[in-house]
């Protein structure tokens, strides 16, 4: 679904000849490697794209990768209560596992339930986030109505770490080594380790709900008679607890329950010309399993991805003209396997697997001012749903006169049904649906790009019609399946963003995003802000001083309170999150670090019933 991007950003971005023997050299990645089967140049895409660069990172300095979200328009976060649990992420009012998540070009999003659990990514060790929004099925397939987030990794050269305690009895273990080579090549090894105590989830003044996380990494490229390679191997390792509803009252009670997971992600690819055509080449492999113990259960779910894909592309240019045509063959196959005991109310157990063979066919045009482009994707879904054909158009056009851009695009965007959804199994509680059908979503977007000298500005306006939204239907004895909608779901909003180069040494950076989205009833989704918005400053001297202030924004959401029937809905309160950091040089390469979290300690709530995460700090050694 995704293999040809890790070939675009890890074999033609990651080693460029910026990977120098500075140790504080850091690979500039100005194209954006998830617009296209092509990196595009970020003045020519005709898309909503966010980048998040080193710095934008610095300011909240949080190891949790969905806390550096929040800085991005349209973006959404739930959290099921402490740092650690789980966690999700929403683009434009999509659902969680309408939303790919990459890492290096490598789909990373959990083959069984087709999201991703932020919780668990901690110590990746990002240098750039690209965030794109919108529908973009006609270059991933499925799991990409949303948008996508594509983390590119740190491939600094020489030495780094950072070793922090505090608040919730956490502390905090980063390193990495990166050594840099002749022909562009690279070698970076890093690892994160966390672990934190935790908060009391249910807030029954009983047991905290801690995690445990541990990580490893390895990447490497070359590049050998003008051809380059690149690979990355992950491992994650992760334990979390959570309180659970034990009496089914619709409450979270104390319980030992606990979740522990392990990932691992491997991929490689291949990159040239020969014969005047650009040649991608990439194989990739991504596992996570889950083992959940509760309430006397402990069962066992895997998913594994494999993924391999080529893309040719020609590029002809003419004066101011200039065409680019790309193509990608894409085959994936997944795999899922739940293991648990049998019960009295049935077999848990399930073995399934689904394959995908892709076809994309991408046409850019450039004209002086003027950008185009198309693609067209078909997927032989291997008859488990129907075989699907996803599309998606844009253009842009620059005044150069008064430095503004104009830029328009729609398509469509399709998510499978997920493991889960089709044959997942809950003693008692839940039973997957083998009839479901693909979501679909049509949607469009318009939006204009301003510079004003130091200034940048962004305004979109964006609409979505999703049909056969998948839900989850409950009973009177509160057992449940999925089914989809009968009608459509409407989604819509405005984002803005801007940005300040005030001075060399000071930025500010802001957004907001005003969206409604409502089910097939009219009713609004769940856990899907009306609003959000994200001011930050940065400031960084030349001396080594860095400091770094933010304010993060949730308006009013929905959700339902279970401890009825049928479940009622509650009205969740606007939240602000006030956050900072500082580094205090002592060397050149060492600095104490201090950082705050919710300093206001504001009652910030995402998911009703879930207590609330309170005011954090904690202090560090980084060495650089």
């Amino acid at each position: 679904m995704t293999l040809f991007v890790l070939l675009s950003s890890s074999a033609l971005v990651l080693v460029e000849p910026a990977m120098a023997q500075d140790r504080e050299e850091v690979v500039t990645l100005d194209p954006i490697t998830i617009v296209g089967l092509r990196p595009v140049a970020e003045e020519d895409v005709t898309v909503s794209v966010t980048v998040l660069d080193r710095e934008d990172l610095a300011v909240r300095n949080s190891p949790l990768l969905a806390d550096q979200l929040r800085a991005v328009p349209g973006l959404g976060v739930s959290r099921n209560g402490a740092a650690g649990g789980l966690t999700q992420v929403r683009l434009r009012g999509a659902e969680a596992n309408q939303t790919l998540v990459l890492v290096d070009g490598i789909e990373v999003s959990d083959p069984i339930t087709g999201e991703t659990d932020f919780g668990l990514w901690s110590g990746l060790d990002a240098g750039r986030i690209e965030v794109l929004r919108g529908e973009q099925s006609a270059l991933f397939g499925s799991e990409a109505i949303g948008g996508v987030i594509n983390v590119v990794t740190n491939k600094t050269a020489g030495f780094a770490g950072l070793a922090e305690l505090g608040s919730r009895g956490s502390w905090r273990l980063d390193g990495r080594a990166g050594l840099a080579f002749e022909n562009d090549g690279y070698v970076v090894v890093s690892t994160g380790n966390s672990i934190t105590g935790g908060t009391d989830t249910a807030g029954l003044d009983g047991e905290t709900d801690g995690s445990q996380h541990y990580s490893g990494s390895v990447r490497a490229g070359v590049t050998l008679s003008g051809w380059s390679l690149a690979g990355l191997l992950r491992y994650a390792d992760s334990s979390v607890d959570f309180d659970e509803d034990t009496n089914f009252d619709g409450a979270l009670d104390n319980s030992a329950a606990e979740i522990d997971s392990q990932q691992l992600t491997l991929g490689g690819s291949v990159s040239g010309d020969a014969f005047g055509v650009n040649h991608l080449l990439r194989a990739s492999y991504h596992l996570t399993e889950r083992d959940t113990q509760n309430s006397g259960f402990d069962n066992v779910t895997d998913g594994d991805r494999f993924e391999v894909a080529y893309s040719p592309s020609l590029t002809i240019e003419t004066g101011e003209v200039s065409h680019t045509f790309s193509g990608l063959i894409e085959y994936e196959a997944t795999d899922f396997e739940r293991r648990d005991a049998p019960t009295l109310f049935g077999d848990p157990n399930q073995v399934a697997g689904f394959n995908t063979l892709g076809l994309v066919a991408e046409y850019a045009l450039g004209v002086g001012a003027a950008d185009l482009n198309g693609s067209v994707r078909f997927d032989e879904n291997d008859g488990l749903f129907d075989d699907a054909v996803t599309w998606r158009i844009g253009g842009g056009y620059r005044f150069e006169a008064i430095g503004g851009r104009v830029r328009a695009s729609v398509g469509e965007g399709v998510t499978n049904p997920t493991f889960t959804e089709l044959f997942g199994f809950f003693p008692g509680t839940f039973v997957g649906n083998p009839d479901l059908v693909a979501e679909r979503s049509l949607g469009w977007e318009i939006g204009w790009d301003q510079s004003f000298g130091p200034v940048t500005a962004s305004l979109t306006y964006f609409s979505a019609e999703l049909e056969d939204e998948i839900f989850t239907a409950f009973d009177a004895n509160f057992n449940s399946t999925s089914q989809n909608r009968d009608g459509d779901s409407e989604r819509q909003g405005v984002e803005f963003g801007a940005r300040w180069q005030v001075s060399d040494a000071l930025e500010i950076a802001g957004q907001a995003t005003w969206l409604d989205s409502d089910d097939d009833a009219g009713v609004a989704e769940i856990r899907v802000p009306d609003w959000t918005a994200a001011l930050s400053a940065s400031w960084q001297a030349e001396a080594g001083w860095r400091a770094g202030v933010a304010l993060d924004l949730v308006g009013e959401q929905t959700d339902l309170n279970f401890g009825t029937f049928p479940a009622s809905t509650v009205t969740l309160p606007v939240y602000a999150l006030l956050s900072a950091s500082l580094d205090v040089p002592v060397t050149e390469r060492l600095a104490i670090t201090v950082r705050g979290e919710n300093l206001a300690d504001s009652a910030a709530q995402d998911v009703f019933g879930f207590n609330r995460t309170g005011a954090a700090g904690f202090i560090g050694l980084r060495f650089r």
